[in-house]
């Protein structure tokens, strides 16, 4: 494959995801949290219950900084923060109703607009895309295999 197919396929990416965030601007314009509050919204999402120590190692922080976070998480009303029944000396921290639905609705609200746009497709250049994605993601899952087994 030519440099100049790749280079147009990247062009072509860089057009879509623009005018993905384009059209999600107005829901992510008026959400009143950091960026790093947000990674932890997901972090949260994907591992249900997390120590506020386990916050602090994956953001690479001290533990007062996460502990602020997450205060500020709770004080949105996003997360819930309980004493580890285990341990009184560490404390829980996961998702409230509010925190999920907002993960959600960012999350699905980008999907709806793909979908939106996949639909409208003819069904050729949608087979077309759907190979393309298949066969994008083949290599990237081989690429994150070979970087586990070098970390290891």
């Amino acid at each position: 494959m030519s440099h100049a197919s790749v280079d147009e396929a990247l062009t072509g990416y860089r057009i879509v995801h623009r005018a993905l965030l384009t059209s999600t601007a107005s829901r992510w314009r008026d959400l009143d949290i950091s960026m790093q509050q947000l990674r932890a919204l997901y972090l949260l999402r994907d591992e249900d219950e997390v120590p506020v120590g386990r916050l602090a190692e994956l953001f690479g922080v001290g533990l007062p900084a996460a502990s602020l976070l997450a205060d500020r998480l709770v004080r949105s009303g996003f997360v819930a923060r309980r004493g580890d029944p285990a341990d009184r000396r560490r404390v829980l921290l996961s998702l409230t109703r509010a925190g999920m639905r907002l993960v959600t609705e960012l999350q699905e609200g980008s999907h709806t607009v793909l979908r939106r746009w996949m639909a409208s497709l003819s069904p050729e250049d949608l087979a077309a895309l759907s190979r393309g994605w298949r066969a994008l993601a083949e290599v990237a899952s081989r690429y994150s295999e070979l970087l586990e087994k070098s970390t290891v």
